[in-house]
């Protein structure tokens, strides 16, 4: 069972220890001060970024052919993985299409080549990189500053500009954080 409480609270903590806690999020900054070097790669299209934990260190690749909304949300999501899953040292991270996380795509996350993502590892992953990039706290915070003026379609591109993620990142969290009613 994950706990999405403890990883919200887990990313607010590092947020603050660094004095990172502000929109938007530095994650080069935060990879720097974790001692994670990040290494800009050419890619194929469909793997977003990897983990590798050697020793003392710990290094991200990144595909430099995707958008830098995409690159943020990977580099939080290796942090997650960082963070969360002390005992794996390999994590390949899959991206297909825009979905953040898709659950019909179970089978990226078998045993593959020698390496193993775990499915819940990575639905922790994606919700560290989540909450990280988009602070709970800075999430109501900003919409504190908005007048009535706003339908919830500008909330969503607005906040993604700010925020530097994708619209569909910044639509599942303002949703998965009970923004949105749905209509009710």
């Amino acid at each position: 069972m994950i706990n999405y409480g403890k990883i919200e609270n887990k990313s607010k903590d590092i947020l603050n220890d660094f004095d990172l806690m502000k929109v938007p999020i530095d994650v080069e900054s935060l990879s720097t001060k974790l001692n994670i070097l990040i290494e800009e790669q050419n890619l194929d299209n469909d793997i977003s970024g990897f983990l590798v934990k050697k020793k003392n260190k710990n290094i991200i690749g990144l595909n430099i052919m995707h958008p830098e909304v995409r690159q943020r949300f990977t580099i939080a999501h290796e942090i997650g993985h960082l963070t969360l899953h002390t005992e794996t040292s390999l994590f390949v991270d899959y991206y297909k299409g825009s979905m953040l996380f898709q659950k019909e795509n179970k089978k990226l996350y078998r045993k593959d080549k020698g390496n193993y993502n775990n499915y819940n590892q990575e639905k922790e992953a994606n919700a560290f990189a989540a909450s990280l990039l988009m602070p709970k706290v800075l999430i109501r915070k900003e919409l504190n500053k908005l007048n009535n003026d706003f339908d919830y379609e500008d909330i969503v591109n607005k906040f993604s500009r700010r925020f530097k993620v994708s619209s569909q990142a910044m639509d599942y969290r303002l949703k998965s954080l009970g923004y949105y009613d749905y209509g009710f």
